[in-house]
């Protein structure tokens, strides 16, 4: 039951009809939390296993370790959600979906209560819906709990605004991921599965990976966040305008917020010395950062590299920081597309399938010949490229999120909906993709 499934939506309508009639806010909950069970059942039953054990290992290490209680506990904690992870990760084959992100919630909750972020011991009931609730569970956004929680402890009210705010999001998240991230997958798939093909296809490939990925993520967020509306929840933002970023530290306050924000709070603010006002220690401990960042994702060379690059251009952006901010560029629309570029370069290392496929990968680049009839499928991704960059184009003179957040019910705004629908339904292929980050 994939969000881009109608088996999903049905499941998903279902659930909403339950927990519009029931009032009591613990039974809603129980009714929450079974239904998320059955959905991650629905992938795998074996599944539920490791997820109860993530739940009861945080929850009882957090509650015990709360307040300060004992360090001793809670690095035993985290260790063990840390070697659980590890090991889903190299003996689960296929990944079990979704692990990735409740262990890092996990992780979170034993911090968070060991630091006394947490005022009080939270309930095993709701502990299990913030570590279950099923529009998250799969593929984030990585939720903090000091976040969610508070949004448990009463029924919540539904709005017509979370309902108009739930619908924009699922509209556009299905969007862009039937229409603009599973179309790309059909020029980006074949390419990188086979990389000796001309220099024109491969570089096309490569654009279109950069949007396909973004569009694939950020679509299922948008769901995510949409659907969690639905029953009166709010979910963090995970995506904001990723490739209108100016310089490598704004391109990671745009791109995957949730992950980079608990990468710096649990891994980047936990290594020794980064209270010194010796720069070296941020020239270090961004590239472990970023290492670490990398190995989440897999455990390839290809990740790892892609993680260390990023943290090298995190150490050049802060090196050279203090010199720009003396002579501040008014190129302002240099500096997104020189990101985007430099965006773009770490995307063939998460892509290519092998570390050997990167010689392959410039040579066929370079020596190929460049120029190419393309087919239709490839004239359909140049045509959704364009129509990307004069999206981001717009959203950088006058966003437009906002202003279909705002005019709820605005017949304008119903208009750009139903066209937005109507071309999902035309433009979706027969074929189904599976979401990119359900891999890891």
């Amino acid at each position: 039951m994939s969000f881009d499934t109608a088996a999903f939506w049905l499941f998903a309508v279902a659930v909403w009809a339950v927990c519009l009639v029931i009032r009591n806010n613990a039974v809603r909950m129980g009714a929450l939390i079974a239904a998320s069970l059955f959905y991650y059942a629905s992938w795998n039953v074996w599944y539920l296993a490791l997820l109860a054990g993530f739940t009861a290992i945080s929850f009882s290490i957090g509650n015990a370790a709360h307040r300060g209680a004992r360090f001793p506990l809670m690095l035993t904690g985290v260790s063990v959600c840390t070697a659980g992870l590890a090991a889903a990760k190299v003996w689960g084959h296929p990944l079990p979906v979704g692990v990735s992100f409740y262990a890092l919630q996990a992780i979170a909750y034993i911090v968070d209560s060991y630091r006394g972020d947490l005022k009080e011991r939270t309930g095993l009931l709701r502990y299990s819906l913030y570590m279950s609730f099923f529009p998250r569970l799969l593929a984030g956004p990585v939720v903090r709990p000091g976040d969610f929680l508070p949004q448990t402890a009463a029924r919540p009210s539904l709005t017509s605004a979370d309902v108009w705010e739930g619908l924009v999001l699922v509209v556009f998240g299905l969007f862009k991921k039937l229409v603009i991230a599973d179309n790309l997958a059909l020029v980006v798939d074949p390419v990188f599965a086979d990389l000796h093909t001309g220099g024109a296809r491969i570089l096309l490939a490569t654009y279109a990976f950069a949007l396909q990925i973004y569009c694939d993520f950020a679509g299922y967020t948008d769901m995510a966040l949409g659907v969690a509306r639905f029953f009166g929840y709010k979910l963090p933002e995970n995506f904001n305008w990723p490739y209108l970023a100016k310089n490598p530290a704004d391109f990671w306050r745009r791109w995957h917020i949730s992950l980079s924000n608990w990468l710096r709070d649990y891994v980047y603010f936990s290594l020794p010395g980064h209270r010194s006002k010796s720069r070296i220690y941020s020239y270090i401990h961004f590239p472990v950062t970023m290492l670490i960042c990398g190995i989440w994702h897999g455990l390839g060379w290809t990740y790892t590299l892609w993680g260390l690059y990023h943290g090298v251009l995190l150490v050049g952006y802060y090196k050279v920081r203090p010199k720009a901010k003396k002579n501040p560029s008014p190129w302002s629309i240099g500096s997104i597309l020189l990101m985007q570029q430099v965006s773009v370069f770490g995307w063939i290392l998460f892509r290519i399938n092998r570390i050997s496929d990167l010689p392959v990968y410039f040579h066929q680049l370079s020596e190929s010949p460049f120029a190419v009839e393309l087919k239709h499928e490839e004239w359909m991704v140049v045509t959704l490229l364009l129509l990307a960059l004069l999206a981001h184009v717009v959203e950088q003179v006058k966003p437009l999120t906002p202003v279909l957040l705002r005019n709820r019910w605005n017949p304008w705004t119903m208009t750009v909906l139903l066209i937005v629908l109507l071309a999902t339904a035309i433009w979706s292929i027969p074929a189904q993709q599976m979401f990119f980050y359900f891999r890891f």
